[in-house]
């Protein structure tokens, strides 16, 4: 079954949330952080008001499945021996990722047979 655009895209920004959703708790209180693209929302409950430190920058990526990693959600190109694939990065598992193409299709592609990946923005 194709999901449809409104679908595709409800998944990826759940997904995206899933992900990024960091909960601390801190002495005055509890303090929730929500990075989605466009929009940066900082909730302190209880707390004084006082700035939070904002996290460091992730380091490059050394591997594939640390580039992989900082790809979830995004339009990506990956080549494979046998064929290459485009769409939407979904999930990234320990040797494999699941793509969903334009058509909704979801493929699965080993980690360790992948050859190339390459951001496809404007897809």
């Amino acid at each position: 079954m194709a999901l449809t655009n409104s679908q595709s895209a409800l998944l990826r920004l759940l997904n995206q949330l899933s992900q990024n959703l960091g909960t601390t708790s801190t002495s005055n209180g509890l303090d929730f952080s929500v990075d989605l693209p466009g929009l940066d929302v900082n909730v302190d409950i209880g707390g004084t008001g006082d700035s939070v430190t904002p996290p460091t920058p992730p380091e490059s990526p050394t591997t594939i499945r640390e580039l992989l990693l900082s790809l979830v959600n995004e339009q990506v190109q990956v080549t494979t021996p046998f064929d290459t694939i485009t769409g939407t990065l979904l999930l990234v598992r320990d040797d494999y990722v699941v793509i969903i193409e334009a058509t909704g299709n979801q493929v699965l592609v080993r980690i360790d047979k992948i050859e190339l990946v390459s951001e496809a923005g404007g897809i």
